[in-house]
């Protein structure tokens, strides 16, 4: 599996021919279509949901081995499951497309997350990809549905942070 790493020194500048290069194949390039991002999407949910899995199994051991288990632990159990797989859902997608611009699942689909200028996005502007994720499922995923209608096939998070999915070259 061959990870797509676009320059990445931000400072570049519209006149340098390698950047100049590397725009021109961006905007030459197609938007990564609904099914194919549908499907990275899904399988990113797996893997999310299996470490998940091993973050829960991994906290049930240590109550184990320490022999008491508070009650008062327990009631709040249930929000620290919720509170760990929002860091955890967060985590991931900004980790991935801040360093590459790619999850697992978009290398796998041959897919990748590019600012305006075709570089992966920064650190700052992938947290926001990811919050604004959780707005894209509100009422019903409307937010995701729209990468089936606009132009560039970018869903509401997209929309918002000024980034796109592309056919990786």
């Amino acid at each position: 599996m061959e990870i797509i790493n676009p320059p990445s020194d931000r400072s570049k500048s519209a006149a340098d021919p390698a950047y100049a290069r590397h725009s021109d194949a961006i905007n030459e390039t197609r938007p990564a279509g609904f099914i194919r991002r549908a499907i990275a999407y899904s399988i990113d949910l797996g893997i999310i949901f299996i470490l998940f899995l091993v973050f829960i199994y991994w906290g049930a051991m240590g109550m184990q081995s320490s022999g008491s288990i508070d009650l008062i632990l327990l009631s709040s159990t249930g929000n620290l499951l919720l509170l760990s797989f929002v860091f955890l859902y967060i985590g991931y997608f900004t980790f991935f497309h801040a360093y590459g611009g790619q999850t697992p699942a978009k290398m796998v689909l041959r897919i990748i997350v590019v600012d305006k200028d075709g570089l992966p996005p920064s650190h700052l502007r992938a947290l926001t990809r990811s919050l604004g994720l959780s707005l894209s499922h509100l009422f019903f995923g409307l937010g995701f549905l729209l990468a089936i209608i606009e132009p560039k096939k970018r869903a509401l998070h997209d929309l918002l942070t000024r980034t796109q999915v592309i056919l990786a070259s």
